[in-house]
């Protein structure tokens, strides 16, 4: 039997190890609760057998918050977050950048700023030998440029002032590197960029500004992590499709994650296409595990080891994480018919 990490590695290199990684890239916290009380992440990680566990960096060293009257907080990007009390989840709902001059003014986080990597590191050491494969988590610079702006207001100044916010983009991509190698240096085998690039019609702006400015940036994070011997894997919600050939050859990504099948994605004909080129991550429909039946979700995990696992390169997860509205129950579910069904070779097709 194969260790988690082990058999991640080997599915990161197109092999087939002896069953299906599984993970998810987040689980909200009462269902973290549900699942290993007091004890934490990790923990809940452990006792679903997941083979990766995600972390990141952090604030730094003595940082704070800015706290509003309303009780909303600023973070060091001067994005405004609210803290929902039902999920225990901080959300992105305003920003104190209102314009380029805004940005310009605004000090930049600093990516080697003591304590910044402390927790991941921390993580790390507490991952017992090969259990799981320890992956750092970054953010998209397109993501964070349109929570910092808003994004009627990025989309009009992309328009308007593509070469300012490409600055912009750069800017956070020169943090995003730094970054990854902090991870990298920590011990982090794995990257995965979160930040949706693409939502149910398609990519959020032109594909013009995916070749002239967010491919080449995000190039540039991968080859931080490739000239380390990492692999790089783009996360997204929506539908990527017509994002995928440039992600592979032009951004050089190693992988996706979630091939969204509430938009249409279908991760047969992804595995088809690109099954050798790229890692697959997905792609059971986290809108089902909300309002679907045990069994129905058990055939739509099935189908997933059925089109995607045979050859290696396929990690079973949600098509996004475990957020609160998701039935724990089908939570569960798909992840018994990972570890019972997705042994190599796949006995699939189902009966």
């Amino acid at each position: 039997m194969k260790k988690g990490r082990d058999r991640v590695l080997a599915t990161l290199d197109f092999e087939e190890p002896d069953k299906v990684p599984i993970t998810e890239l987040g689980i909200d916290p009462c269902h973290v609760d549900a699942i290993a009380g007091s004890k934490g992440h990790l923990e809940c990680y452990r006792r679903l057998k997941f083979d990766i566990v995600f972390g990141g960096a952090s604030e730094p060293e003595g940082w704070k918050p800015k706290l509003l009257p309303d009780g909303r907080f600023i973070d060091e990007w001067g994005r405004i977050y609210l803290r929902d009390r039902r999920t225990r989840t901080s959300i992105p709902v305003d920003t104190t950048i209102k314009s380029l001059e805004d940005w310009e003014n605004h000090p930049l986080p600093d990516p080697e700023a003591p304590g910044r990597i402390e927790a991941f590191s921390r993580l790390v050491k507490a991952v017992k030998d090969g259990e799981m494969l320890v992956a750092g988590s970054t953010r998209s610079p397109f993501a964070i440029a349109w929570e910092i702006f808003t994004p009627p207001k990025f989309c009009q100044l992309l328009f308007e002032k593509p070469r300012a916010i490409t600055r912009v983009i750069e800017e956070i991509t020169n943090f995003n590197v730094k970054i990854t190698r902090l991870l990298i240096e920590a011990g982090a085998e794995l990257i995965v960029q979160g930040g949706d690039i693409a939502e149910k019609r398609g990519p959020m702006v032109s594909l013009k500004y995916f070749k002239e400015i967010i491919f080449p940036n995000l190039r540039r994070e991968t080859e931080e992590a490739h000239k380390r011997g990492v692999k790089f894997i783009k996360h997204t919600d929506g539908n990527v499709l017509p994002l995928l050939d440039g992600l592979l050859e032009e951004a050089r990504v190693d992988g996706v994650h979630s091939l969204d099948p509430s938009s249409g994605v279908d991760i047969g004909a992804v595995k088809e296409r690109y099954g050798d080129r790229l890692i697959l991550i997905g792609n059971v429909s986290v809108d089902n595990l909300a309002i679907k039946s045990k069994d129905e979700v058990i055939r739509e995990t099935k189908e997933c080891l059925a089109k995607a696992a045979p050859g290696g390169g396929y990690i079973l997860s949600s098509s996004n994480s475990w957020y609160t509205d998701c039935k724990l129950d089908n939570c569960l579910a798909m992840v018994e018919v990972g570890h019972k069904y997705g042994k190599y070779p796949i006995p699939f097709p189902p009966s």
